[in-house]
């Protein structure tokens, strides 16, 4: 976002004019106008489900804000998460919501950190929750245990996100 703006703003000092609206236009439909996915992409509603591929300090900063006004308007939160091994886990695992239920994955890639390790290392942190050997199964679980007015987050690690996404897309057909 910071990048587009900037580009916008210099692309002003020039002469080029891009209104305003386009810009909000822009920003709210991302998704659709450039296929990016994973950035705080809901997947279903009720219970709500959204992903983001969120994988370091800096995006769990702004996660971490996201997610405190969702449990204003949602009764329980359900975490599916998992993370690469080189990644700074502590400082990602530092900020994670101790209000919420963890069900801890890891990707189908081989830099995936063992659920069973982070899991281990998230206790330290106060977090709890169980263990998944795969995404699918996390999903699986979250949904069969969030009520209708629950929210349950994706993420963690991008790898995370793209082995949950199909299981959402498919849906949709």
């Amino acid at each position: 976002a910071t990048t587009v703006l900037g580009a916008i703003n210099l692309l002003n000092t020039i002469g080029v004019n891009i209104p305003t609206e386009a810009v909000r236009e822009g920003f709210e439909h991302v998704v659709e106008l450039t296929g990016l996915m994973g950035r705080w992409q809901v997947l279903q509603e009720n219970p709500k489900v959204v992903c983001d591929t969120g994988h370091n300090v800096g995006g769990w900063q702004y996660l971490n804000i996201q997610l405190e006004e969702e449990l204003k308007r949602h009764k329980y939160l359900f975490m599916i998460v998992g993370m690469v091994n080189d990644k700074d886990i502590d400082g990602v695992l530092d900020l994670m919501p101790e209000k919420a239920f963890y069900f801890f994955t890891q990707a189908s890639v081989q830099r995936a950190m063992p659920a069973e390790d982070f899991a281990t290392k998230a206790i330290f942190h106060g977090l709890s929750g169980t263990i998944c050997d795969s995404v699918q199964e996390a999903v699986e679980k979250a949904l069969a245990r969030a009520g209708q007015d629950d929210i349950i987050f994706i993420g963690g690690s991008t790898f995370v996100v793209a082995d949950a996404l199909p299981l959402f897309l498919k849906r949709d057909k």
